[in-house]
């Protein structure tokens, strides 16, 4: 993007400073904000037969949301929940809304960053299915090298598709 589209775009943009544990996103409730991470890491996450499920994680460079507010106006589906203590950019996404109206660049812009979100929840979706267990977390540690210190192993576990207990299994098998 252009500086000049960046600074429109930025011009939305409202900093806050969030502690660890903060729901940025809470399931039933509509949420009228994209978040831009600048520090700190949170993951998404939703219930399945009262079990916490984390379908995603974010981190610094990235962004979050309500899938369902973001493309429908509608309450969110799913919890959003920093990690760490963070320091986010929120944007209203009626505002972002409008700039798709007026800005090529920042449709351009968001059309990247979707197409690559896509692309790697289909990926997500192939490795459950034809990787193992081991193979899963070994391309999490690649993909993710500095998540695995910082994210709790319960999530990494749930992201994964495997029980907390089998992924320190795993981890055990490793260190031998």
């Amino acid at each position: 993007m252009s500086d000049a589209a960046i600074t429109e775009l930025s011009r939305h943009f409202t900093m806050r400073r969030l502690p660890k544990n903060h729901l940025l996103a809470e399931a039933g409730v509509r949420n009228n904000y994209v978040y831009f991470i600048e520090k700190g890491c949170a993951r998404t996450y939703f219930f399945l037969d009262g079990n916490e499920v984390t379908n995603w994680f974010s981190r610094q460079g990235d962004i979050t949301f309500s899938s369902n507010a973001l493309y429908h106006g509608a309450p969110a589906t799913e919890y959003v929940q920093l990690l760490e203590d963070a320091t986010v950019y929120l944007m209203p996404i009626d505002a972002l809304n409008r700039l798709y109206e007026t800005n090529i660049e920042v449709v351009n812009w968001s059309r990247i960053i979707h197409q690559e979100v896509l692309l790697k929840m289909q990926t997500l979706r192939l490795d459950r299915l034809s990787l193992s267990a081991k193979e899963r977390y070994d391309k999490f540690n690649a993909e993710n090298p500095d998540l695995i210190n910082r994210v709790n192993l319960g999530y990494v576990a749930s992201y994964l598709g495997m029980t907390q207990q089998h992924l320190s299994s795993l981890r055990a098998e490793i260190r031998i």
